[in-house]
């Protein structure tokens, strides 16, 4: 039985990095002139720019200017993932810093959005998610962004749930049944 392409080829591509990212609006001081960057206090229980060595430094080059914004948990992850930059061919170096770098420009939104994408791609077979990986790859862009397009997209305003409910476990009103319950007009609570 032949399958349409569905959109989890392209909810795999962004969280593996492929997706497009948002950029990073410039702060500017509030005390300074605007563009003129003021130092930063290092992140409380984080790890400082300057305590890191040279390799370090290196591997995480793409972040140099957002590490003093981000948490000490998210600095000490970064730096855990150096310890084995130096093993890597220079192919496999660059293909790290360039998507550490479109991971740095995503938004908070989008991070989470990739990691659901992520935790939903793997629950997938392994032959599976190589079969719809290929498939989305033998798109043209034109199918890509027709499939983007038509992605079911959440309304304005709500936040992402970290793990979406199933389906089956989800209420839904029985069809004609329209019970009015009584609300308390100051609390809005059912009375």
């Amino acid at each position: 039985m032949a399958r349409q392409p569905r959109a989890l080829p392209l909810l795999i591509a962004a969280a593996l990095g492929a997706g497009g990212a948002s950029a990073w609006a410039q702060q500017a001081s509030p005390r300074g002139a605007p563009g003129v960057s003021q130092p930063v206090p290092p992140v409380a229980g984080g790890v400082n720019w300057q305590t890191l060595n040279g390799e370090q430094k290196n591997a995480l080059r793409p972040l140099a200017a957002l590490w003093p914004t981000l948490t000490g948990d998210q600095q000490r992850k970064w730096v855990a993932l150096t310890r084995n930059y130096g093993r890597l061919s220079p192919g496999e170096q660059a293909t790290l810093q360039s998507r550490m770098t479109e991971w740095a420009t995503l938004t908070p939104a989008q991070r989470t959005q990739a990691r659901l994408n992520f935790g939903e791609a793997r629950r997938l077979p392994v032959d599976e998610r190589k079969a719809r990986w290929e498939e989305y790859q033998s798109l043209t862009p034109e199918e890509r962004q027709r499939l983007a397009a038509d992605h079911a997209k959440p309304p304005p305003g709500t936040a992402p749930a970290l793990r979406p409910t199933p389906q089956d476990k989800l209420l839904r009103p029985r069809q004609g049944e329209d019970r009015k319950l009584p609300i308390h007009d100051n609390t809005l609570l059912p009375r």
